[in-house]
């Protein structure tokens, strides 16, 4: 076990030398003690050679190979055909068929000058043939404004997409920016359970000693070799928590090439957000979010329809012309003829539809447009409080948390120095092994709220750029 759990902790531990100072947590610890890489792969990935993923590397990848970024970034192929399929309605209507046919025809009953059926003389078949040919076209010259709606509604169709593009590449880069930031986080705490493993096996020898020495009880040699075990259990779970932390980023980046692969020790510092203005924050916010973009969309097509439903007791126009040809003939000269050219016959027309009365169907369809439109607007404003409450909470979430992790650190520093000066009174026989083991606990839990308060930091800046759509580090 002793040698498993060295190949373990072996592989993960140079956040120690970047993380916080820890000399209050891990006392002395053996200047030839491994460190910790940065971060550990899952376990059936340990066995490979695990390459550093940087924080840009893993936005660009994901960029790259998101699944649900792709799908996004594919619909946007379906604006340009919409757009042409409304300008489609303004082109003139033209077909173009034709058709060749054999016919046979054989008759064993024929009838005689009074009608009545008797026996054909001719029995033999009959083969006849025939080519058919026509041009057709037509041209809505009006329509009520219904075109011009179609072109609105493509597009805000096309901005609505391009803004959901937008929306997505915010989430994926905060998805990953939280993804990345998770792993770091579990990897430093990884390396604070292991530096913390080293000073428990340290204050065991230093127990044991003393017990030597009459300086200790067996009572506490027992509990240092408690500490020892408990804390290789953190240790494990820690592991599993970064194991199941990297499982998540490589889901989030969605690279099937991402295997073995360990995350960046450099640590962020601590964001201060004290240089953020919350009205500019909003004004960003309002000019770029991909929600308001669509409601603005939504809104113009609104407009649109409510325009065509205001003609809709206009006239509508429409010409049309049809032009024909077809040749028949006996046998086979007739099969498949390239230009038949025997039977031709062609025609123009010109066609107006007045909605005189349709049972209040044009009224109702304008009050419903007018009512959409003014319910759209009351969306967009609502659309507005909504971004700018967001922006006001994530921003307040980022001072809390800064002010927090302001705190942690203060904490921190408190229960190093405390934990020094328990050392001195341990050693000088002036206080119990039983509360050095407290004074370890508080500084291992104060250098672990640092990191997580840390990490917190991160993630509500994470959040905050996602509304706001700007990095404001």
């Amino acid at each position: 076990m002793t040698a498993g759990r060295g190949r373990r902790t072996a592989r993960g531990r140079a956040f120690l030398s970047l993380l916080l100072p820890l000399s209050g947590v891990v006392g002395t610890v053996a200047a030839g003690a491994a460190v910790l890489c940065g971060a550990m792969v899952p376990q059936q990935l340990a066995a490979q050679e695990a390459t550093v993923l940087s924080l840009d590397d893993a936005l660009e990848r994901a960029v790259e190979f998101n699944p649900n970024y792709r799908r996004t970034i594919n619909n946007l192929e379906l604006s340009d055909i919409g757009h042409q399929q409304a300008w489609g309605a303004y082109l003139p209507r033209l077909n173009v068929s034709s058709s060749t046919g054999v016919g046979l025809n054989r008759q064993l009953i024929a009838f005689d000058e009074f009608g009545n059926p008797v026996e054909n003389p001719v029995t033999e078949w009959r083969t006849t043939s025939s080519t058919r040919q026509s041009v057709n076209a037509s041209l809505t010259l009006f329509q009520w404004g219904a075109r011009s709606r179609d072109m609105e509604v493509q597009r805000a169709l096309a901005r609505s997409r391009e803004a959901t593009v937008t929306s997505q590449s915010r989430t994926l880069r905060a998805d990953v920016i939280r993804a990345y930031r998770a792993a770091q986080n579990q990897a430093a705490l990884l390396a604070v359970e292991a530096s913390l493993l080293d000073s428990r096996q340290l204050d065991l020898e230093t127990t044991q000693r003393m017990f030597e020495l009459a300086g200790a009880s067996r009572v506490d040699v027992l509990t240092a070799e408690l500490e020892v075990q408990r804390q290789e259990q953190l240790i494990r779970e820690a592991e599993g928590r970064l194991d199941q932390a990297l499982l998540r980023l490589r889901t989030v980046v969605g690279d099937p090439d991402l295997t073995s692969f360990q995350v960046s020790e450099l640590l962020p510092e601590a964001f201060d957000p004290s240089s953020l203005n919350p009205e500019a924050l909003a004004s960003v916010a309002f000019s770029s979010n991909p929600t308001l973009v669509e409601q603005e969309a939504s809104l113009e097509v609104r407009r649109a329809e409510a325009q065509s439903a205001r003609r809709s007791h206009w006239p509508g126009l429409t010409i049309s012309f049809s032009a024909n040809q077809s040749t028949f003939g006996d046998q086979m000269g007739a099969f498949a003829e390239p230009f038949p050219d025997r039977s031709r016959s062609g025609s123009a027309g010109f066609g107006i539809t007045i909605p005189v009365f349709e049972g209040f169907t044009n009224k109702a369809r304008i009050v419903q447009s007018e009512v959409a439109l003014v319910n759209q607007e009351e969306t967009l404003r609502e659309a507005r409080m909504i971004v700018d409450e967001e922006v006001q909470s994530r921003l307040i979430a980022v001072e809390t948390a800064h002010q927090s992790y302001v705190i942690t650190v203060t904490s921190r520093e408190i229960a190093q120095e405390r934990l020094r000066l328990g050392r001195e009174q341990f050693r000088l026989g002036s206080r119990t092994f039983a509360e050095l083991q407290q004074d370890i606990d508080a500084a291992s839990q104060a250098e672990r709220a640092v990191i997580n308060q840390l990490f917190a930091l991160e993630q509500a800046l994470a959040n905050l750029e996602e509304i706001v759509g700007e990095e404001l580090r």
